[in-house]
């Protein structure tokens, strides 16, 4: 399970590189994840700059979303349409503790597929502050909730 606030912040990962364990991906699973040589699940992970608008997914974070990488990342305002109705207030919550409290934000969020399926995933955001404090970027870590 990744940290939760209350033990810490989330372990730090680039976005723009792959968090791997060290080891290449083995491939896709059925399930949409993928696992590395030493059967770990792989987290992906995303950065919105809020300055800049500039916004970075690793390619994990795309296969956990469920979101073609052909269409780049989806800003802040269209994540909520990944997720299943039921938790987008879930998700509203951890942003507003990430970017309006700057505070570590942790949940399980249930993702909608376009297959139609459906997919568990665990969150973690960070804000970045700025040198006056304020929330520049929002970073968060994703990977499968129950990994098998």
């Amino acid at each position: 399970m990744l940290e939760s606030p209350t033990s810490g912040p989330p372990p730090a990962a680039s976005p723009t590189e792959d968090a791997t364990d060290g080891e290449g991906p083995v491939g896709d699973r059925v399930d949409g994840t993928i696992r590395t040589t030493t059967g770990a699940a792989v987290i992906g992970s995303a950065e919105w700059d809020l300055l800049t608008d500039d916004v970075r997914w690793s390619a994990e974070a795309y296969r956990l979303l469920g979101c073609d990488p052909g269409h780049g990342p989806l800003s802040l305002d269209r994540l909520p349409d990944r997720l299943s109705e039921a938790d987008r207030p879930q998700l509203r919550r951890m942003m507003t503790d990430a970017l309006v409290h700057g505070r570590y934000a942790f949940g399980t969020l249930q993702v909608r597929r376009p297959d139609g399926g459906h997919g568990m995933v665990e969150c973690a955001g960070e804000p970045v502050l700025g040198t006056d404090g304020t929330v520049t970027a929002l970073r968060m870590l994703l990977r499968p909730a129950n990994p098998s």
